[in-house]
């Protein structure tokens, strides 16, 4: 990802997720339902937007918010259930590579 492009992100933070390969889409969504404790109605991740991106030069670091909605179907009762969620990624950028992280919790109020 060339520099200028990255610059772009700040202003347009869904660029980002709109240049990211297919597959690293799929992992990132697989990534959030494998960790959901709770795996009924067959959980998909949908309306996905980013916010809040964040890049210092200097350090060649920043952040930026992934918010998603997880959206169930469950077919025996024809119900679906929607809920909203978020990952807020850190990362580094060097030689034009960006390297993001990010941990994932189920906010399950019981």
């Amino acid at each position: 990802m060339p520099a200028s492009l990255l610059d772009k992100c700040t202003g347009q933070p869904m660029l980002l997720w709109d240049i990211l390969p297919a597959e690293q889409k799929k992992k990132i969504e697989a990534f959030v339902v494998d960790h959901l404790e709770n795996q009924d109605g067959a959980p998909q991740l949908d309306n996905i937007g980013m916010t809040k991106f964040r890049y210092d030069e200097t350090d060649r670091n920043g952040s930026f918010r992934l918010h998603f909605y997880i959206n169930r179907r469950f077919c025996c009762s024809d119900t679906e259930s929607s809920r909203s969620d978020y990952l807020d990624f850190h990362f580094s950028y060097e030689q034009e590579t960006v390297r993001a992280t990010a941990t994932y919790l189920d906010w399950n109020v019981l």
